[in-house]
């Protein structure tokens, strides 16, 4: 008979993704996207990770529209929840959250190159208007594995040893990660846009 006990098993260093659905997201989603229109009518918008698409500025959250108000109020709610799950004994009274977001639009053929998003802790993507891909990888976000010298001889179907992971989004989806976790976002071969809105967050003490 084994003398072996299993005694524990830690996650050690593993990178989490979470994965939150809106409910009712339609009604919100309307109001961003009129608001995401307006708002690439009024500015020219910037060069980042996109290619072929228009990048809004990241002063998103601090803006009066009511649909970016709501939409951080769930970001919020989210990364909360998220910290929660990673820390749970975090003390928010004592740390003040700071945040930015932009608005992605992609027409067809525009994508994001692989990238991370330094001197945060959280980042995340919401979903607001996807359309139903005729390609596999249409549209598919990607996260690549940021640890080194993984690719050697992998056990099936563990989750640890996989060196990317892809998802295909849907409106109403948002995505939650690490700000070291580089990612990009596969071209948009669909005639309609792909509008998108990427956020970041880190704590700073009170």
């Amino acid at each position: 008979m084994s003398q072996l006990t299993f005694d524990a098993h830690e996650p050690l260093f593993s990178s989490p993704l979470f994965r939150f659905k809106l409910a009712d997201a339609a009604v919100l989603n309307k109001q961003l996207l009129t608001e995401s229109a307006a708002l690439r009518e009024a500015e020219p918008g910037l060069d980042r990770s996109n290619r072929n698409g228009w990048h809004s500025r990241d002063d998103l959250f601090h803006r009066p529209e009511p649909g970016c108000s709501a939409l951080r109020s769930h970001i919020i709610d989210a990364m909360r929840q998220a910290t929660i799950a990673v820390s749970p004994q975090f003390d928010f009274a004592r740390w003040q959250l700071q945040m930015e977001g932009w608005i992605n639009i992609s027409g067809r053929g525009g994508y994001n190159a692989p990238h991370d998003h330094p001197a945060f802790a959280w980042s995340g993507v919401y979903y607001v208007s996807v359309p139903p891909p005729s390609k596999p990888d249409s549209g598919t976000i990607e996260f690549l594995d940021p640890r080194t010298n993984t690719r050697v001889p992998t056990i099936q179907g563990a989750a640890c040893f996989l060196d990317t992971r892809k998802l295909q989004p849907l409106p109403g989806l948002m995505l939650l990660f690490p700000s070291y976790l580089r990612h990009w976002v596969y071209p948009n071969e669909e005639e309609s846009e792909r509008v998108s809105i990427a956020f970041n967050a880190r704590f700073i003490p009170k």
